[in-house]
């Protein structure tokens, strides 16, 4: 049997622990120098996919209040809650970060809905499952995976590449380790 014996042990155990100390508080470096970036390449052909509405001016979504909960509707009396135009979804498409998730390094790309301008029907991207799996009138219009899959490889490299350089950078922060 053989064993190995490393010569600076100690060192290296307590740069590590040191290390992972430094990146676990760096949250927000992560997210800002590593995530966002890939996020903002992915925000990007995202948008491009969006389908866009082209044979109308607008789509008008009707709330139509029923006299009864038992019966429909009645037809012709529908009033219209938003309209919804051209390229809405495709602007409402952003990198962004929930209240809840600035306590992990993560970003969500997709569209605004439920703060800011957004909030307002007639400019966030509410509907978008209704464009991406379709409903029982509307044809599914996928384009989420198709982003996914064309940046895949560019944005994993540019994850690892920017991910190598914060742990280099703040490895060289430690005191007594020299990194690269």
């Amino acid at each position: 049997m053989m064993s190995i014996e490393l010569e600076n042990r100690k060192l290296i155990e307590d740069a590590m622990i040191a290390l992972g100390g430094r990146m676990r508080k760096n949250k927000a470096k992560i997210t800002s120098k590593v995530l966002r970036p890939g996020g903002k390449i992915v925000e990007k052909v995202m948008k491009t996919y969006a389908p866009v509405m082209s044979k109308y001016k607008a789509f008008n979504v009707y709330r139509t209040p029923k006299l009864n909960r038992r019966l429909k509707a009645p037809k012709g009396m529908g009033k219209i809650y938003v309209s919804i135009k051209p390229r809405q979804l495709r602007n409402s498409i952003k990198v962004f970060q929930t209240k809840a998730a600035k306590n992990s390094p993560y970003v969500i790309i997709a569209p605004k809905f439920k703060s800011g301008v957004w909030l307002c029907p007639e400019k966030g991207g509410w509907y978008m499952q209704m464009v991406q799996f379709g409903t029982d009138r509307v044809k599914p219009q996928p384009f989420v995976g198709r982003a996914l899959r064309g940046t895949a490889s560019g944005v994993g490299n540019l994850l690892k590449k920017n991910m190598a350089a914060l742990v280099e950078s703040e490895a060289n922060k430690i005191k007594g380790i020299q990194v690269g």
